[in-house]
């Protein structure tokens, strides 16, 4: 749970840039997070506990950009 705490920090953090990392880490699920995402946090949450392989994929490319 920790990964995605990290993951809504960088998107609250870096906006924008953040959502570019995320779209080409997670390639054809991007519109499904996206969507997730537009529903709202706890949305955003359930998605990624879902889809639990995307969470370090999306994490690992967010901290080779940004840093931790």
């Amino acid at each position: 749970m920790g990964a995605i705490a990290k993951i809504l920090g960088y998107i609250a953090k870096y906006g924008s840039k953040a959502w570019d990392v995320i779209k080409n880490a997670v390639g054809s699920a991007w519109s499904s997070f996206k969507a997730a995402w537009d529903e709202g946090y706890w949305a955003a949450t359930k998605w990624l506990l879902e889809k639990s392989a995307y969470v370090d994929i999306i994490y690992q490319a967010l901290k080779a950009v940004f840093g931790e």
